[in-house]
């Protein structure tokens, strides 16, 4: 009986660590993703690359609000923050509600050569 419960025990621990690792996965690639789009989006407007930014987190369907994304530019920097919660199910019937935030600081030298 003891080593069903350790099985069971260690069985809920693993599904914790793959979910909650998915989610962290799925963060990490769209943080990369936004931070390719800013470096390489300096002939775009704030709003296209703002757009372009809802666009992958659509296409990789986390939930984000259009709302939650920003972008502004300042003397050959781009910033970009977004925020969007994951529901984490840790344990079966249970989710956590995680908030994720992305502040990046890309520094762009095509917008300080003018």
């Amino acid at each position: 009986m003891k080593t069903i419960i350790k099985l069971v025990f260690a069985a809920l621990i693993i599904n914790a660590c793959w979910r909650g690792g998915s989610a962290a996965l799925r963060y990490y690639k769209f943080k990369d993703e936004a931070q390719q789009a800013a470096l390489f989006g300096s002939s775009k407007s704030d709003v296209e690359l703002q757009n372009g930014i809802i666009d992958t987190a659509r296409r990789m369907q986390l939930p984000i609000i259009p709302g939650s994304v920003n972008v502004h530019r300042e003397e050959g920097h781009t910033f970009v923050t977004a925020t969007y919660t994951e529901q984490i199910e840790l344990v079966p019937t249970y989710t956590f509600p995680y908030q994720f935030n992305l502040n990046l600081d890309v520094m762009t030298l095509a917008g300080s050569l003018k």
